[in-house]
């Protein structure tokens, strides 16, 4: 009798532990907090670097053309424009050489990006995130340090060599590329309703980065630019440190695929067996690439998407643009114009925590929107605020007007993050890096563009007047404008590339509280 009660007993037993599906559900909840937390941390230091450099380097690279220019004059016995007199550094052949060295210098940036994001992507959806990423923190790192190291010696190097810091990120891709990955992380452990919160979150950072460092950078500059720019270096080192202890997030894209869709039905590679030729392995590994980022050009939605990633950067791509443009029409020194890139960041920063939640929760509440619809919802909204805050900005005769032009900017920031999270809703999840990777491409792509276009169009408008020196920002609302038609084309009831079957609704990883 005691022997059957045991084989009873025994057979009542789960073939698990209880704790098994708590188990795992507790690391999920792990990783996904531990990805926002280290990616919080390098957007926050990655950020915070970049505005405590982009004052000081504005003004560094102004301090050694106006020293080359009088270098110039002196040896050529050629005499000061009257009109320069008072200021020679800000003439217009001084301010003309500052635009074509920041704007070309920000387009070179980008060819590496152009060219490498898409193999990077696919990489990161085959053999990990965790790989790319590392080697694109090590492109970012020394693309840093080897303009500061031209400025250090430029009594000796022409300052045009900074261009050629872009060669250093072939190493990973650069900054796009780390972005993309880490927003495709994100994206990997967390549903569809969390995604536009936690990239709003992670958003939020980028914001708050531009309230500490930019007036940090202005006080700074009291003293010598050099100062900040050389801290704001080390501050992107220092954010660079926590993506060792970073979980590796491919595993959980294909089990969110697994769990969606029942089978993988995903053209799947297994690695060439027999000798090859390295003709036939690099024509194989041609063919893997070509499967795995066809569903781009195959579908209309995409395509789109791809067309407004191409203007997303050009809110931060006009930062130093800004600079520039409120020194020379107001008068301003580059250290108070740089205090305009806070007001932007606070306004930004309540639009990240209180204004896109708020409307966030109105769509679901009233307009019964949700997931894709309502991130499409959204970013017709931004869009249109987008184009309205640059034209602003671009035709503002007071500084009053071009304050409130910048908030409506800022307001429009959000146009990024929706867009984005809406394109990971029109894929499928082992897709992400690949598409996160195609949108570093276009937006690399747009910032090459507006670089030296946005340089062109200051000089020309420093020929036409101080009333026109707002052309790139004209023009960046005509980007803005364009893209806000293209998601307007967007459908977002069409099936997915690739799926056979219904895509479930997926869960949230954690549970919302009754």
């Amino acid at each position: 009798m005691a022997t059957q009660s045991s084989e009873m007993a025994t057979e009542s037993q789960p073939l698990l532990p209880e704790n098994v599906s708590e188990m795992n559900t507790k690391k999920k909840t792990r990783n996904k907090l531990m990805i926002l937390v280290v990616g919080a941390i390098f957007i926050l230091g990655a950020d915070c670097g970049f505005y405590l450099s982009t004052a000081p380097q504005t003004a560094i690279f102004e301090k050694i053309i106006c020293r080359n220019y009088l270098e110039f004059l002196d040896n050529t016995n050629t005499t000061l424009p009257t009109s320069d007199v008072a200021d020679p550094c800000k003439s217009e052949a001084v301010q003309g050489e500052l635009a074509l060295i920041t704007g070309y210098k920000d387009g070179f940036s980008m060819l590496p990006p152009i060219l490498l994001s898409l193999p990077y992507g696919v990489l990161a959806d085959h053999w990990g995130r965790k790989p790319v990423v590392y080697l694109g923190m090590l492109g970012i790192v020394l693309d840093e340090l080897w303009a500061r190291l031209i400025c250090l010696w430029s009594d000796v190097l022409p300052l045009r060599m900074v261009w050629l810091s872009a060669l250093w990120k072939i190493i990973g891709g650069g900054d796009q590329v780390v972005t993309s990955v880490v927003c495709t992380m994100i994206a990997d452990v967390v549903s569809e309703d969390e995604r536009s919160t936690a990239l709003f979150t992670l958003m939020s950072w980028v914001y708050v980065a531009d309230i500490v460092a930019t007036p940090t950078s202005a006080y700074l500059m009291t003293f010598d630019p050099w100062i900040p720019w050389i801290l704001g270096y080390f501050i992107i080192l220092l954010g660079c440190i926590p993506f060792i202890f970073l979980p590796e997030t491919l595993g959980d894209a294909k089990a969110k695929k697994a769990n969606s869709h029942g089978t993988d039905n995903t053209t799947q590679f297994t690695e060439p067996t027999g000798k090859m030729s390295t003709m036939q392995l690099i024509l194989y590994r041609l063919r893997e690439f070509k499967a795995s980022a066809q569903f781009i050009w195959k579908d209309i939605n995409i395509i789109w998407m791809v067309m407004v990633a191409f203007v997303s950067m050009m809110c931060r791509q006009s930062t130093n643009m800004l600079l520039q443009y409120t020194s020379k029409r107001f008068g301003w020194s580059i250290a108070k114009a740089s205090l305009l890139v806070t007001i932007r960041g606070s306004v930004g920063l309540t639009t990240c925590l209180v204004l896109m939640p708020a409307l966030n929760w109105l769509s679901g509440r009233y307009l019964n929107l949700h997931g894709k619809y309502k991130d499409h919802w959204l970013s017709k909204i931004t869009g249109i605020l987008s184009v309205v805050g640059f034209l602003l900005v671009g035709l503002a005769p007071t500084t009053g007007l071009l304050i409130f032009g910048l908030v409506v900017v800022a307001m429009g920031g959000a146009f990024g993050v929706n867009t984005r999270s809406l394109s990971t809703a029109l894929v499928l999840p082992d897709h992400v890096g690949t598409l996160y990777s195609t949108f570093a491409i276009s937006q690399s792509m747009g910032v090459c563009v507006a670089g030296p276009l946005f340089a062109y169009l200051f000089k020309w408008g420093m020929h036409l007047g101080n009333a026109w020196l707002g052309l790139p920002f004209l023009q960046a609302g005509l980007f803005f404008g364009l893209a806000t038609v293209a998601v307007w084309r967007i459908r977002v009831d069409q099936s997915l590339p690739g799926d056979d079957g219904e895509q479930e609704e997926e869960e949230p990883l954690i549970a919302e509280s009754a």
